[in-house]
């Protein structure tokens, strides 16, 4: 009898291939499948299976098949109810992000849903591990939602410059009201199924054993309840439209049209039938799916999240579990480090020949840490127990029996200890070396020079996966963020020497969201937009040449480094996606024409224009 450990389903199949309609007698059971979905027969119940490894996407493909699967049901009176849910680690993990804005895939899952929750026996979705996007869509459009303790509901289209779709925005404030439903699909942020449970997004949540509580919850003889008719959220209409009205206000000011989008057609759920409901939210959609910010931002999606796995050179390899790392050759890169290898519970040893260097950075560290126990950041008690893990010393000798090392970039390290994983805190021509940020979560170049030792590689990426930096990898001779800020540095200067105002190239810089800080920007001043042409132009000719001297490896790791740094909005796509918007016969002309050095053409422009190429092609397979 196998056993799906995932959803706690005990599974007993006859191999017997009964065609489209799986019929059973008793407790006998039955199973079909309709390409990446299985039928699965449990006496009246049918549990229709998403099993699209690894995270179940919605792809054309699983949508058509449960579409064939609910019709192959719905000729079966023998049915009384649906269960629906994924296979393996989650329920579905959404579409993928470049099927997400066409028009055709959407129609389609807006039809799935729709099937779904007219369907004229009850449908149950069983939710665990992830349910996101187009499968939290296709989980709202059920008559019945349940979910492990453990699972995450979330709607992040917002993060790619669009709204949730298939009628999600008339249905999900149906369920919850205005103000949580708002709040969901304007941060994009998940919830967890307790949180989801109380706001009455789920029916129920269980600790264990999913698929026995949804078999069961199938076999209490519940009525179909589609959610369109439900008016749970919609009776404090006061409240409701107040949540709106704030909504709005804290918008108004927003540079990206979804949020704004995303309001109005909660407020439509609320004043209009909600077949014209769902014209609204269709018609959002594809306007926000042409926006050239939702271009923007799925790119960037896309080209951050290539960006940051790990390096080529140890892909499949586990990573070592580090407990200790040693710092040699103090400064602020130390500072930085040794600040957040304490915060992750790491122990910490800081090595110095100088004495007076070694003091320092030990006092710093010590002084940040008084500030955060002052500023309730961090308990005197948590204090305590970082310097219990620290060390130091000023011979080399004082870092054996670490599982990492790294030094200064100008550092003697003839002496240190023979054996360990050793690289440089910073950028490197030989070996590898890692930009140490400021803060967890922040950007971190991982440089893989000649030379560099796997073992090495694999040390540094498990220490920037422990320290949750956005870690891309990069070639010798970085780093690239430092490199693209000095090119947008030479250009504001170029400019200055054409007689343009510092007050006129921090307006439009601003305007465009160069280094954006806020929430707003401010407008494009009149002849603004050709300065920023000249800084993007001088960005992708820093870009090529990273890409003609090995510095970057594609592309999409330039826009990834300009974006995750902050140098760019995430919606302007960065410096390499805006080249080949504009075109890179626009580019060169642009180039040839600017009589500078940060504007030289690199060999690769050349070679992608005569080959009819772009950049994006350079990231592909």
């Amino acid at each position: 009898m196998p056993v799906d450990k995932s959803s706690g389903l005990v599974l007993e199949y006859d191999k017997e291939d009964r065609g489209v309609t799986v019929q059973a007698t008793g407790q006998g059971t039955g199973q079909v499948s309709f390409g990446a979905v299985r039928l699965d027969r449990f006496g009246s119940v049918v549990v229709l299976v998403l099993a699209h490894p690894p995270v179940n996407t919605l792809t054309a493909a699983v949508v058509q098949g449960l579409m064939q699967a609910l019709d192959a049901v719905a000729a079966d009176v023998s049915v009384s109810a649906v269960v629906l849910r994924g296979e393996g680690r989650g329920f579905s993990a959404g579409a993928e992000v470049g099927e997400m804005g066409q028009g055709t895939r959407r129609a389609a899952l807006a039809a799935l849903c729709r099937k779904v929750e007219s369907f004229s026996r009850p449908v149950i979705a069983a939710l665990h591990g992830s349910a996101l996007g187009a499968g939290m869509e296709l989980a709202l459009a059920a008559h019945y939602r349940i979910a492990t303790a453990t699972a995450m509901l979330g709607l992040p289209e917002v993060g790619l410059g669009l709204l949730p779709g298939a009628g999600t925005t008339q249905r999900l404030p149906r369920l919850i009201g205005a103000e949580p439903a708002l709040d969901m699909m304007m941060t994009g942020l998940p919830l967890r199924a307790p949180e989801a449970l109380a706001l009455g997004l789920l029916d129920r949540v269980v600790t264990e054993n999913l698929g026995e509580a949804a078999l069961a919850m199938a076999l209490e003889a519940l009525p179909p309840r589609p959610t369109s008719v439900l008016m749970t959220g919609l009776r404090d209409m006061a409240g409701y439209q107040a949540a709106v009205a704030r909504a709005r206000a804290a918008n108004k000011d927003n540079p990206l049209p979804a949020p704004a989008r995303i309001i109005d057609c909660v407020e439509a759920a609320a004043l209009l039938p909600f077949e014209t409901g769902l014209t609204v939210e269709a018609v959002a959609f594809d306007d926000l799916a042409a926006s050239p910010q939702a271009h923007g931002l799925c790119h960037a999606f896309q080209v951050e999240r290539r960006a940051v796995q790990v390096p080529v050179e140890v892909a499949g390899q586990t990573l070592p579990a580090l407990a200790s790392i040693g710092l040699w050759g103090a400064g602020d890169p130390a500072f930085d480090l040794a600040r957040q290898a304490l915060s992750k519970g790491l122990r910490v040893t800081v090595g110095d020949s100088d004495r007076t260097r070694l003091t320092d950075v030990l006092g710093r560290i010590a002084a940040a840490q008084e500030q955060d126990v002052a500023a309730g950041r961090l308990t005197e008690d948590d204090r305590d127990a970082d310097w219990a893990r620290v060390s130091s010393g000023q011979k080399a000798a004082a870092l054996a029996g670490v599982d990492l090392i790294l030094t200064g970039p100008e550092v003697d390290t003839d002496n240190l200890p023979y054996g360990i994983p050793q690289a440089v805190m910073g950028a490197v021509l030989v070996g590898a070396g890692l930009t140490v940020p400021e803060a967890p979560g922040g950007l971190a170049e991982l440089a893989i020079g000649p030379g560099a030792a796997a073992e090495v590689v694999l040390a540094l990426s498990a220490l920037a996966r422990r320290l949750t930096w956005r870690t891309a990898a990069v070639g010798p001779g970085g780093p690239l963020e430092l490199g693209l800020r000095l090119a947008l540095e030479d250009a504001e200067h170029h400019l200055l020497a054409q007689g343009h105002t510092p007050e006129d190239i921090v307006a439009a810089l601003d305007a465009f969201g160069f280094g954006l800080t806020h929430r707003t920007l401010p407008p494009m001043p009149r002849g603004g937009q050709a300065l920023v042409q000249t800084c993007l132009a001088a960005l992708a000719a820093e870009g090529a040449r990273m890409l003609t001297d090995g510095r970057a490896r594609r592309p999409g790791d330039i826009d990834a480094v300009a974006l995750i740094s902050g140098l760019m909005p995430r919606w302007q796509g960065g410096p390499m996606y805006q080249a080949d918007r504009r075109g890179l016969l626009v580019l060169r002309a642009d180039l040839r024409k600017l009589d500078d050095e940060v504007f030289a053409v690199a060999p690769v422009l050349d070679d992608l224009i005569s080959e009819g190429q772009k950049f994006a092609d350079l990231d592909a397979d």
